[in-house]
Formats: C-alpha cells, sequence, structure tokens
C-alpha cells in the first residue's frame, strides 16, 4: 500500500485506500466537486464548505483546501470544494448575464450535495477572497450554518476589482481585457458579474443569523474592523485574527506554500463550534453511494476520476459527446504548480475543444500538486521531480486500461519538459508536443529552489530590469538572493558563449553530459517511432537551450526526422493570447489525428 503524507510539516502520514483519506469526486449544478469524508470514528455534527477565490488567487489557495480538508478529515469532519460555473474544471456561463447569481446558487447546491454526502445537518463555510464575500452574502441568513470563516474577505466589492485588475497587470504576461476588467489567463469574467462584484459591500445594513465568524485579515483595515463591530452587533461571537501566510501563500505560484498557521487556527475555531460524538458516525453516516455522474455539454463529456496506485492521482477525461474517437488520447500535462484546469483554463478548454474534434483526453493533478496528495519519501518541491515520471506513467497504465489508446503527451515549461524525458523511456507515447521548455535536461544536482528564486530570463531584459528602481529596492530589502542570481546568470551566459564553441563544449565534462542526455533522449525517442513538436514563442529564454543543442537555426535538429521546430510569434509564455491558443490547440490536434484509436 502506498503511503502519502500531508504538507503538514510533522503530521501523521495518511494512508490510501483508508475511507477518507482521499477526495471523492461528485458532480452537480454544472460543476465538480471534491468530497472528503471524516475519517471513521470520532465525528463532528458540521460539516465544511470551502468557498474558493476566483483567478490567480484560485490557482495558489488550491492546494491548501486539500491540505485543510485532509486535516478536517483527521479531526472528524467532512468536507466539499469545487468550482464555480465558469472557473476550473466546471462548465461555461449558461447565462452571461445572469450575474453574481450564478456563482450563488452554485453555493447553495453545493451546502445541499454536502449536506446530503456527509449526513450533516449544519454547515460551517470556509471562504477566501472573493469567496468569503460571497459566502457572507449567501449564508448570513441561513439556519443550517453555524460559522464562516472570511480568509482575506473582499470587504468592498469595488475595491476587489480594482486589486485584482492591478494583480493582472502584474502577474499577466498579456493581460487581455476583452470582455471586462477581471482578467486571468487571457479569460474574463462577464461584464454583468463584475458589476455585481462591484456592488459587494460587507456589512452593509445586514442582519445575520449566523452565530459564530473568523476574520483571518492581511492588515486589519478599517472596513473590516467595521465589519466585526457590525457583526457582534448582530449577536454573533467574532475572532478576528491576522491572516499568518498569506503573502507566501500567493506571493508565487511555484514557491507557494499553504499557511500552515492559519490551518491550525481554523480547526481550533470549529473545534470550538462543533460537538463531537462516537454515536455520529452511526446516526449520520456518510452517504458515499451518490453517483458521480459526468459534466456534460455540446460536443464533450467530462468524468472526474482517480486512478493510479490507491487511487493517489485526481483528473479528469473528457470525451467525445457521440462517444465516436478520432485519433489517440491525448494527455495534458500540468506546468509546475498549476492545476489540472491550467493557467486561465487553457487545459480545461484545450480538452473540450478536442472532444469535440472526436479528440478524448486526460488532465490531472500529478502528486503534491491541487488536489493529489504527495508520495511519502518524495522531496516537496516536485518540479523537475524524477518522481513525475511515475505520475505520468500511472497516466499512461489508466489510458490503456480504458481502452483508450495510443497517447500523445503534451505539456508547457516544466510540463513539456516531463512530456518530453517520459517519451524517452516509454514506447507507448506517439506522439508529443513540447511548448516553451526551458530545458530538456535538468541537472539533478542543481537545486530547483535556488533556481525559482532567480528563474533566467533572456539577457536583452538584465539590463532593462537593473534601471528600474524597484529591482534596487529588492536587492536592499533582501528580496533577491545576489548569491543564486549570480550564479544563474554565469550558467546562463555561460552556455549562451558555448553556443558557439562547437567541439569545446563537447569536451567539457558536465556540458557533454548534458548533450548526451539530450540528444540520447531524443534518439529514443525516433527508435520508438513517436512523432516530436517542439514549440516555442519566437523569443522564449527556452530557445537559447535549444540553440546551445541544436543551433540558432535549429540545423541539428534536422538528423532526427521525426522531430520539427515551430515558432509562435507574438506569444505570451503560457500561451493565452487567442493566436498563440490556437496554434497550441492545433498542433496538438493535428498530432493526435496522425494515430488511429484502439478498440476498447
Amino acid at each position: 500500500m502506498t503511503i502519502l503524507i500531508s504538507d503538514r510539516y510533522g503530521a501523521t502520514p495518511i494512508v490510501q485506500g483508508e475511507s477518507g483519506s482521499v477526495a471523492r469526486p461528485v458532480a452537480f449544478a454544472d460543476t465538480i466537486g471534491l468530497f472528503q469524508a471524516a475519517k471513521p470514528g470520532l465525528q463532528t455534527d458540521i460539516a465544511v464548505l470551502f468557498a474558493s477565490p476566483w483567478g490567480y488567487e484560485d490557482m495558489c489557495t488550491r492546494k491548501f483546501w486539500r491540505v485543510l480538508a485532509e486535516a478536517l478529515s483527521e479531526a472528524g469532519i467532512a468536507s466539499l470544494r469545487f468550482d464555480y460555473p465558469g472557473t476550473g474544471d466546471a462548465l461555461d456561463f449558461s447565462d452571461a448575464d445572469a450575474g453574481l447569481s450564478v456563482w450563488r446558487n452554485a453555493l447553495e447546491n453545493a451546502a445541499d450535495t454536502l449536506r446530503r454526502l456527509s449526513g450533516m445537518t449544519d454547515l460551517v463555510i470556509i471562504g477566501h477572497g472573493i469567496g468569503a464575500s460571497l459566502a457572507c452574502e449567501t449564508f448570513a441568513d441561513a439556519d443550517h450554518v453555524s460559522g464562516i470563516a472570511l480568509l482575506a474577505p473582499a470587504v468592498s466589492g469595488r475595491a476587489y476589482v480594482r486589486e485584482m485588475s492591478i494583480w493582472a497587470q502584474m502577474i499577466e504576461e498579456a493581460p487581455e481585457k476583452k470582455g471586462g476588467n477581471l482578467v486571468f489567463g487571457g479569460v474574463a469574467l462577464p461584464d454583468r458579474l463584475i458589476a455585481d462584484i462591484k456592488n459587494l459591500k460587507l456589512g452593509r445594513a445586514q442582519q445575520s443569523r449566523v452565530s459564530h465568524y473568523l476574520l483571518a485579515s492581511r492588515h486589519t483595515p478599517p472596513a473590516e474592523t467595521d465589519l466585526v463591530e457590525q457583526l457582534r452587533g448582530h449577536g454573533a461571537k467574532v475572532e478576528l485574527v491576522p491572516y499568518e501566510g498569506y503573502s507566501e501563500l500567493v506571493h508565487d505560484l511555484s514557491t507557494s506554500q499553504p499557511p500552515l498557521a492559519m490551518l491550525g487556527t481554523i480547526i481550533d475555531w470549529i473545534g470550538r463550534i462543533g460537538r463531537k460524538s462516537t454515536t455520529l458516525a452511526a446516526t449520520h453516516p456518510p452517504r458515499l453511494s451518490v453517483p458521480s455522474l459526468p459534466l456534460r455539454s455540446d460536443g464533450f463529456v467530462e468524468t472526474p476520476v482517480r486512478f493510479g496506485q490507491d487511487e493517489r492521482l485526481y483528473g479528469i477525461l473528457c470525451e467525445p459527446a457521440d462517444g465516436r474517437r478520432r485519433g489517440a488520447t491525448v494527455i495534458l500535462l500540468s506546468t509546475a504548480y498549476e492545476r489540472a484546469s491550467g493557467w486561465g483554463r487553457i487545459t480545461a478548454l484545450a480538452a473540450r475543444h478536442f472532444a469535440a474534434k472526436g479528440i478524448a483526453s486526460l488532465r490531472f493533478d500529478p502528486a503534491n500538486v491541487a488536489d493529489s496528495p504527495p508520495l511519502a519519501g518524495v522531496p516537496r518541491q516536485i518540479i523537475y521531480s524524477e518522481a513525475q515520471h511515475r505520475d505520468c506513467e500511472a497516466a499512461i497504465d489508466f489510458i490503456e486500461s480504458r481502452g483508450l489508446g495510443p497517447v500523445v503527451l503534451t505539456g508547457r515549461c516544466s510540463g513539456g519538459y516531463l512530456a518530453f524525458r517520459t517519451a524517452a523511456r516509454d514506447r507507448r507515447v506517439k506522439g508529443i508536443v513540447v511548448v516553451n521548455a526551458y530545458t530538456l535536461f535538468w541537472d539533478p544536482g542543481q537545486s530547483i529552489d535556488e533556481w525559482l528564486q532567480f528563474s533566467p530570463q533572456r539577457l536583452s531584459s538584465y539590463g532593462s530590469k537593473a534601471l528600474k528602481a524597484e529591482t534596487w529596492k529588492k536587492i536592499f530589502r533582501g528580496d533577491v538572493n545576489l548569491k543564486y542570481a549570480a550564479l544563474n546568470t554565469f550558467r546562463f551566459v555561460r552556455k549562451r558563449m558555448l553556443e558557439f564553441a562547437g567541439p569545446l563544449a563537447a569536451a567539457l565534462p558536465g556540458l557533454s553530459r548534458e548533450g548526451r542526455e539530450v540528444h540520447g533522449a531524443l534518439q529514443a525517442i525516433q527508435a520508438h517511432a513517436a512523432e516530436l513538436v517542439l514549440m516555442y514563442r519566437d523569443n522564449d529564454v527556452g530557445l537559447h537551450h535549444f540553440s546551445y543543442h541544436f543551433g540558432a537555426d535549429g540545423a541539428k535538429l534536422s538528423k532526427y526526422p521525426n522531430a520539427r521546430l515551430t515558432l509562435v510569434p507574438d506569444a505570451d509564455r503560457n500561451m493565452t493570447k487567442p493566436h498563440a491558443r490556437s496554434a497550441y490547440r492545433q498542433e496538438i490536434e493535428t498530432m493526435a489525428l496522425q494515430f488511429p484509436p484502439t478498440t476498447p
């Protein structure tokens, strides 16, 4: 039996296969949720519903939700987390003019689903960001809600829209503003929904039947203090605490850390609300017999699945609605710590596009990403980890067990690296589309954490950054590790110079090893008769690594007739611009349709 550990340092390992150790997928109200049962035995008489934030904040909190749900399960508390319509793995908005009522209805449906699955009557709602605000307005007058945790709530919807617009400018490499002011990954929320968010104002002449509140504040502005006083005026018990670990949670998705101190605060607070009893397990048995029906829409049907040893991995199988497959099944690999739906839903939307063309696909969370627990004995940092190959092989095994072969792998950045390296060792892979891969070989002796602190960029960007005052402010504050910055810059410049060194580069042991690894992988892929596309935006930093191995014009790639280079002009690194999305999808579609599907 595989032992999986929680991200809580020093916590009791979670053993996969036990009831309550893995969240079970369930579909309802045009969305997919994950129900985490309470650990059998001593149970609390409440269940917890998660009200997620939106956009980038949602990406960062997804893993936190999973870690918190596991901890709640250990404490005897069942929970449910889900996606709002138009976000994550949910269906798109059926009515773009319905506004915020679409998300409110989803919350209410999720509450009913959780009560039915858990057997509990009373709920506690844990909301984050705009999800906290939505939960407060939706359930303030609900008889069945005992408490609401407001984590970094958007007290003023208008201020929230301004803040998220600034976030988009900082985070998005190429923010698209068509369709609204709230944009993530090139996807904007409908105008009516944004207008409704702007009208949110917590505590405004609002009565509340909820008796317990926990407000975790980033910096305790006057608006939050006023909200606390208003809620207390309604007779509620309100605890105001600092949100410890918020900056580390949302600063950078690749280095995001679940706020463990906040986790403990939440569980202690719920413990003061709920009542524990050894008889609850018998009087309120979890209704796990409720089937997890697939999501259906025009052109596709999506089934949430768990697979791998002891069902340790979570993913979404997307198939043509009419059941008639064309071509290979595409396995869409995650980039770093992105959840399976992808940056700006790029992966979920692509999967549905492929299904409409007759192409099946699987997207999933690798171990220690979003909704898949980590493996015991494996470092928490999984980017470029050897352990991810096990996850990829488990995904291929799952596709073959369903009779959905052959397989095409694709991924962006570190996901592209994983696709490339997996195809070199697994002859079941018939096609590979690698997009904006930073490198095709990772030296296991190099620290990924150090590299993430100073990820190399195009040389032309260093000069411009050196002239910016903000760069020097970060240096003086100690936010930039100059040692790692200098080391990574040296490595990058060295390789850039050795692109032109020819035989000299091949004579150096460290660099010759990299060359042997990359060309050896290409030879293995060719021996497997697999097709390979290396796709880059036309100014990507990964092209410097490509040039080192294959020349600036890619001439050396011609030695491998099964491989070719594709450049996409004016694209962003995540390929979220409309023309970049289209080019990416077209390459995958063309690749998949080369291989006839097997018969189940």
